[in-house]
């Protein structure tokens, strides 16, 4: 019995396959026919079938298209996102390192100024403060270098008055001399950011000094020119983004369309193979010499094995029931011999209690004779 189970399971799955694979003849049918001219097909339910699948092609290279076209963008944006990075650390990095050259300028003017007779309104403000503080640092220096000789000679009360006044004067000259850096570093970028200033010193100190600061800004200018390009590229792909749908989450939007073209897809399948089932049911004459045929013949072929498979089920299922059949059988004459077996038994008990219902009888009868009537027995009892 089992093995006719292990049997009827394999068939069914062998069935289920055939299945299978005729509908995915019926579907290379309807394909092959799709690309025919709809002249050619007699039905008039297989043209209106035909018609629809060349709908469905229409829609699909739109959405693929579009899927491209999103996906190519984002990754054009991306590019231009590490190039607009690029640039603005690239700039960041000159502008920060030009503000550490403008130190240098401002010491290469000011000796200029110094040395060269250098006349004019704007470089006397500009240097005023600048020549104050380096008078008043040059005084700490000298006052600092005193204290320090004089903290080797004298007694013990004048070195520790005179030790505090140095560590003041220590200090002080600590906040002046980054005082005088940073004019160092604002009368750099004063002359850096005017031509006038630059032009009325003639000097090879400060035109060497110069010269990295002008280098960079050309650098600068010229990155700050393909960062525009680049904003200006960002700009239009992110108008493409938007116009796709695509501009909050291109994810989604892909998602979105990829699940569209599944579901034409599956649409387009169905056609496929709603066409293939019209046609073979149709048993057109049509396409005899062609891929149509040989897959209706192979249809056949398959329908021919399912129906030996559903034979061959079919027997087995008898077997089975036969099988089954002659448990039952078998158990219903078990039953019977059980039922007869219990019949003699209560056969002999029912003789044998008639045996002592006889033997009873006979015994009443004896004790009727020794008793007499019953009557005759009261009456004596009486007297």
């Amino acid at each position: 019995m089992h093995d006719y189970k292990r049997a009827i399971s394999e068939l069914q799955r062998d069935i289920a396959k055939n299945s299978g694979e005729i509908r995915v003849c019926l579907k290379k049918l309807g394909e092959y026919l799709s690309y025919q001219d709809a002249e050619a097909l007699i039905s008039s339910e297989m043209k209106e079938l035909h018609d629809r699948i060349q709908e469905l092609r229409r829609q699909l290279p739109d959405s693929r298209q579009q899927v491209k076209k999103i996906l190519q963008t984002v990754a054009g944006n991306e590019a231009l996102e590490r190039e607009i990075r690029d640039r603005k650390l690239r700039i960041s990095e000159l502008t920060k390192e030009n503000q550490e050259i403008c130190e240098s300028i401002g010491r290469a003017a000011y000796r200029a100024y110094k040395t060269l007779p250098v006349s004019g309104k704007a470089y006397a403000e500009l240097f005023e403060s600048l020549e104050k503080q380096e008078q008043e640092l040059a005084e700490l220096e000298a006052e600092q270098q005193t204290l320090q000789e004089r903290g080797k000679e004298g007694k013990f009360f004048r070195i520790f008055r005179e030790t505090g006044r140095s560590v003041y004067v220590k200090g002080l000259l600590s906040l002046r001399r980054k005082a005088v850096l940073k004019t160092y570093h604002e009368v750099g970028q004063n002359i850096c950011n005017s031509p006038q200033l630059k032009s009325e010193v003639k000097d090879g100190r400060l035109e060497q000094a110069l010269a990295p600061y002008e280098a960079n800004e050309r650098k600068v200018a010229n990155l700050q020119r393909e960062l525009e390009g680049l904003l200006g590229d960002r700009d239009r792909k992110w108008g493409e983004l938007k116009t796709l749908g695509a501009h909050r989450s291109h994810q989604k939007r892909v998602r979105e369309i990829e699940s569209e073209i599944q579901r034409i897809e599956g649409k387009l399948q169905g056609a496929f193979e709603d066409l293939g089932t019209v046609f073979q049911n149709t048993r057109s004459g049509e396409f005899q010499d062609t891929e149509a045929a040989s897959l209706i013949h192979q249809m056949q072929e398959i329908e021919q094995d399912t129906r030996r498979k559903k034979k061959r089920i079919e027997r087995l299922n008898a077997a089975l029931q036969m099988d089954a059949l002659h448990n039952q059988l078998g158990n219903l004459a078990d039953r019977v011999s059980r039922l007869e077996g219990d019949i003699e038994t209560r056969r002999r008990e029912i003789e044998t209690l008639r045996s002592q219902i006889a033997v009873g009888e006979k015994e009443i009868q004896r004790l009727q004779r020794i008793r007499g009537s019953r009557q005759s027995l009261l009456k004596e009892e009486s007297s």
